[in-house]
């Protein structure tokens, strides 16, 4: 079969992305897909076979965005404060810039949970530097007698379980609390700085 436009396979991708970001692997068929990039069925088959081919491609795509992004400590010159500053805005920022991406897997994984062991696989390789990184840097710390001792795991787990919970409520909040947009926003900046405070509270001597 002869490709009608050169674009088409990245433009398939794109709408199948969008389409399994907002309303799943069940629910989104390969007609939807087509429709959307702008092409017949004949052509999502051409380039990636079957639904799951494309789910697939996708999904591993967004699961190494998030395994890189938390494992990315993003220490910086300068004081803990900024460093620790800097580490939960990057995190947060990526949520914010990626609202729908963590539901997206999460919803995915419980279900199908076999989709799970590819991830955890994934996460055995990237994990021990950057907490080797991070304890190297509050031992330091904690040695000048700048912080309370905290190992760089709890740490970790602090700052990702304090991020992203404002976002896997978000859509219940704003339901119930009837925010717009803009209101929402002005929140998650707020909630931004209150972990920055909440980490370093618990560095704090």
């Amino acid at each position: 079969m002869k490709a009608v436009d050169s674009n088409m396979e990245f433009r398939i991708l794109e709408a199948a992305e969008k389409l399994f970001i907002e309303q799943g692997f069940a629910k989104t068929s390969t007609g939807q897909i087509a429709k959307l990039a702008g092409c017949n069925q004949a052509l999502v088959h051409y380039y990636y076979r079957t639904k799951d081919n494309l789910f697939e491609k996708i999904f591993e795509e967004k699961k190494r965005m998030i395994v890189a992004n938390i494992l990315t400590p993003g220490l910086t010159e300068g004081t803990i404060d900024e460093k620790m500053t800097t580490l939960v805005g990057l995190h947060f920022d990526f949520l914010r810039a990626n609202p729908k991406l963590l539901s997206f897997v999460l919803n995915e994984i419980w279900s199908n949970p076999e989709r799970l062991k590819p991830l955890v696989d994934k996460l055995k390789y990237y994990p021990q530097p950057v907490i080797t990184q991070l304890d190297t840097e509050l031992k330091k710390e904690a040695g000048k007698g700048n912080i309370h001792p905290i190992s760089g795991i709890d740490l970790l787990l602090t700052i990702i379980s304090l991020n992203v919970a404002p976002f896997l409520m978000k859509p219940v909040m704003q339901m119930v609390l009837n925010l717009s947009d803009k209101e929402m926003e002005q929140i998650l900046e707020q909630r931004k700085k209150e972990v920055v405070e909440t980490v370093l509270s618990r560095l704090r001597k």
